[in-house]
């Protein structure tokens, strides 16, 4: 690449002149970062973009990280000066005030710093400070004013020993460095080689050195000048001067694909040369947070970031999105125009011209709303209705009008005419003899909150407070002769948040339940289902703002949209989250103005932001998809540990109690916004934030499907898997299954066994009872039988009593009448008599069966007796029996055929055997047995 034709004119003019404040500069967005931001030194030294757009900066207080959405602070052991910075493949090189090392991540994104101190400390290097890290032939080479020292990624050795240096120039593929006022020396198989001897390097300090062509370099020095090199000549490429004419302090400097030079100044900040066209542009004081540039690194195409002596900035070119002017600038922005080559801009202090960067017109006008049409600029203020031609450069009062704020153009059978929405109701304008003209105000009309056209007769209105009304205007178009009134459309009555607008001649009108058409046949609102699920969020909608041709924007709670509109079908061209800077919601609505097909200006609460709908397709045509940068957790002792989220489902163990997932699209040249939401914990999303943390806390045991989306429309679903408690794992619930199986099986078996022994008991207590009652009544059959059977034996001894009384009787009379008649008595009858008397007395037989009968009946009792008295004879246990049968004396000897006396002495005997007292009744004692 030859750039002969910029050096003969640099030759002449020797340097560019910069250009002032106050002309028209390209567009940019410069965006200022402080250690309130990144919570670390207020100074910056040296700054690098790494392949996977991460941006590192060297800062008093360690090293400053930035991957596009956060700040992190990261210390090369205890806090010190990190002065240089350099990513050589996975590893972020850094040196300072006694601190050199490199950084690398696990593969958990876990970032880990390696010192290399001790290696320093082994050459003899103590409390050395380090300027400049670069790497050429696989060594990486490290720079203080003293030495320069070489590692190969083991060993480390000098390169320079005790020489000065001015630092290192990385170029291409190639290294150079300079020694302090000598030579230009390249660094090649590990030794140091002149490169150029040039008189320049022996009065220079070299600040930056760049390959712009093979064998052809661009080279800047302190003095603020910087020539070109090829060969060994050095050609001036230019001076750098600031406003004032006097050379800048070159530190530092960046290349941008051989054509864009960013250079770096100590107190005049930063200038831009086009290597190409010439052009120079330079940013100082009026933009720039500081003036102190210390290191410059590009992250893309007019996209670059400047570490500061305060603070770090990136600065845009042509940015997609921009903050022109803020509200202390110019005021709240109203409305804007572009009218005969100029864009004029209307706020609540009066009228300023984009393309003067802002200057503000000569006038009193409190201008509400411009139309531009027919070679005629249009604009309503609060007093009345200005105009302006082509060529005239100040407004001309038109008519008096107050408060116009809404111009609808229609025509009609080649008439055309402009709707007015003022205080004080709906006007017209008609367009004659090549002007546009006062016509009416319409009778019958209010101070309406939109207003829209369906042809020259009918007008929609919506009135804040009233409704919705469809009005008829009369032939004259002077009157509103007849109207509708809706109260509602489908059920919403909010009439704040009803937008009225016309896409493709046909009016819609807009609310959060949907895009609505008026059905005239029906006299209702038909709700068009299709682009009602188009256009996102729509249950959140603000307003709905016409843009370009059949473009309009969408505002909604969070966010701005951009949609193309075609057969009623809506395309997303653009979004736009509130972030940090929410649209200025002013009199009830959002002020938003297209001026052609890229160019929109919106009122923020901050100021007037420009968006370029063009350069935000270019920024995001290829945007970097959202990633996982780190996903860690800390446990009950808040111990920190990093999960591996390389794999299908992230597993997190129960006891992880603070979740922090960082996510990142990378660094863009806008700004990226994300939300979030994690259904099960809740299904809404999560407000727009800047940052890319997301934090949970004590997620419950579960399987998740965290979903992320950011501003650029991009998507990222992290299935994240929380193991339940022990006591929920899929083995401990099969052992307490199998547990409870057990349990219920032993359950089942003790009630079964308790069943089956209580009806075992139950069928043994029938039993019994059955036993019980076929014993008692056997025993009340033996009762009855003993009972019949005792009363029998009594009838019999009564018998036999009765007997043996009557024989005793028979006998004394027979003795008697023998005694009396003697002699004369027959002796034969007599003792014929007398033996009929024996024989009835003595019928042993008889008696035998008798007693054997009465043993029976208490048989069981003397079984007991004999049991209890096992040397009683069987004659006394009969004697027992007689006993037992409560018989008197007499009866016992009647039955035992013995006298009183020998009873009272068996008794007196048996008494004695029983072991009984003398006064013990022995009757009693038989009874209780």
């Amino acid at each position: 690449m030859r750039y002969n034709w910029i050096l003969f004119g640099l030759s002449i003019l020797l340097s560019f002149t910069c250009l002032s404040p106050g002309m028209a500069q390209t567009p940019m967005q410069i965006t200022n970062y402080n250690y309130k931001n990144y919570k670390g030194g207020i100074q910056n030294w040296g700054i690098a973009i790494s392949p996977e757009q991460i941006l590192y900066s060297s800062n008093n207080n360690g090293l400053l990280r930035y991957n596009g959405n956060d700040w992190a602070l990261l210390e090369p052991g205890e806090r010190s000066t990190v002065r240089a910075v350099c990513c050589i493949g996975n590893r972020i090189y850094t040196a300072g005030d006694n601190n050199i090392g490199y950084w690398q991540y696990d593969v958990n994104g876990k970032i880990n710093y390696t010192s290399l101190l001790p290696l320093v400390n082994k050459l003899g290097i103590k409390g050395e400070t380090f300027w400049s890290i670069a790497e050429t032939e696989g060594k990486v080479y490290f720079h203080s004013f003293g030495n320069i020292i070489w590692y190969d990624g083991k060993d480390m050795g000098y390169l320079v020993k005790n020489d000065c240096c001015v630092s290192l120039y990385p170029a291409g593929d190639k290294l150079f460095t300079q020694k302090c006022g000598g030579a230009l020396m390249q660094i090649r198989s590990n030794k140091l080689e002149n490169f150029c001897e040039d008189t320049i390097f022996m009065n220079g300090e070299t600040k930056f050195m760049f390959r712009i062509a093979d064998d052809e370099y661009i080279i800047g020095q302190a003095s603020g000048k910087i020539y070109t090199l090829k060969g060994n000549t050095i050609v001036p490429l230019l001076q750098l001067e600031n406003a004032n004419h006097i050379p800048v302090r070159i530190d530092c400097g960046s290349i941008w694909k051989d054509e864009l030079l960013a250079v770096g100044t100590i107190g005049d900040g930063l200038f831009l040369i086009n290597l190409k066209s010439g052009q120079q542009t330079h940013y100082h004081s009026s933009q720039l947070q500081d003036l102190n540039i210390h290191g410059l690194c590009f992250a893309a195409e007019n996209f670059l970031w400047l570490s500061l002596d305060n603070g770090i900035s990136s600065v845009i070119l042509e940015p997609a999105t921009y903050l022109w002017k803020t509200n202390t600038d110019i005021g709240t922005f109203f409305d804007a125009a572009s009218f005969d080559g100029k864009t004029y801009i209307g706020s609540n202090q009066g009228i300023y011209l984009y393309e003067e960067d802002g200057r503000k017109m000569q006038t009193s006008m409190y201008p509400l709303q411009f139309c531009n049409l027919k070679n005629e600029l249009l604009c309503g203020t609060t007093t009345q209705l200005f105009k302006m031609k082509a060529g005239q450069t100040n407004f001309e009062p038109f008519y008096n009008i107050n408060g116009v704020r809404q111009f609808e153009y229609i025509a009609d059978r080649g008439d055309e005419y402009i709707f007015l929405r003022s205080y004080s109701g709906i006007a017209l304008l008609e367009y004659k003899d090549n002007t546009w003209k006062y016509k009416s105000l319409l009778i019958n009309t209010e101070d309406y909150a939109n207003i829209m056209p369906e042809n020259l007769h009918t007008v929609w209105a919506i009135h804040p407070e009233k409704g919705i009304f469809r009005l008829r205007i009369n032939k004259d178009l002077n009157e509103i002769t007849d109207f509708e009134n809706f109260s509602e459309i489908d059920g919403y009555a909010n009439y704040n948040r009803i937008s009225l607008v016309k896409v493709e001649d046909k009016i819609l009108f807009a609310t959060p339940k949907g895009i609505y058409m008026f059905d005239i046949t029906g006299k209702s609102f038909r709700k068009q289902e299709q682009i009602s699920r188009e256009i996102l969020y729509l249950n959140k909608l603000q307003s709905i703002k016409p843009a370009y041709k059949n473009d309009i924007w969408v505002a909604t709670d969070e966010e701005l949209f951009l949609y193309h509109i075609a057969d009623l079908s809506a395309e997303l061209i653009m979004h736009w989250p509130f972030v940090d800077n929410e649209l200025m919601l002013y009199d009830k609505h959002y002020n938003l103005k297209s001026i052609n097909d890229s160019i929109t200006f919106v009122s923020t609460c901050e100021g007037t932001v420009v968006i370029n709908s063009k350069m935000v397709n270019r920024h995001v045509s290829n945007p970097r998809p959202l990633q996982i940068e780190t996903f860690c957790f800390n446990d009950y002792d808040n111990n920190t540990f990093y999960a591996d989220f390389h794999q299908q489902k992230i597993e997190l163990p129960n006891t992880a109690t603070n979740i922090t997932i960082q996510v990142t699209t990378g660094l863009g040249t806008h700004a990226t916004s994300i939300s979030y939401r994690l259904p099960g914990v809740t299904n809404e999303w999560s407000p727009w934030q800047t940052s890319g943390t997301i934090h949970f806390t004590n997620l419950p045991s579960g399987i998740y499907q965290l979903e992320i989306k950011d501003s650029n429309q991009n998507t990222l679903i992290v299935p994240i898997l929380v193991s339940p408690p022990l006591y929920k794992r899929t083995w401990m619930i099969t052992l307490y299954v199998l547990f409870l199986v057990i349990i219920t099986v032993g359950v089942v078996t003790l009630f079964s066994e308790r069943k089956r022994k209580r009806l075992l008991k139950q069928y043994e207590e029938e039993q019994r009872k059955h036993a019980e009652e076929l014993q008692h009544q056997a025993y009340e059959q033996l009762q009855e039988k003993v009972r019949n059977q005792e009363s029998e034996l009594k009838n019999r001894m009564r018998f036999l009593t009765q007997k043996q009384e009557l024989l005793d009787a028979i006998s004394t009379e027979v003795e008697t009448q023998k005694n009396e008649l003697g002699e004369r008595y027959p002796n034969k009858l007599y003792l014929r008599l007398m033996k009929i008397i024996q024989q009835g007395a003595t019928e042993k037989d008889k008696l035998l069966s008798f007693e054997n009968y009465f043993v029976e009946v208490h048989y069981e009792f003397m079984l007991r007796m004999q049991k209890v008295y096992p040397d009683l004879s069987p004659s006394e246990l009969k004697f027992c029996c007689l006993i037992r049968a409560n018989l008197s004396t007499k009866e016992i000897s009647v039955i035992m055929g013995i006298a009183l006396r020998s009873v009272e002495l068996k008794k007196y005997r048996l008494k004695r055997k029983l072991n009984l007292d003398q006064d013990s009744s022995l009757t009693s004692y038989i009874l209780s047995i």
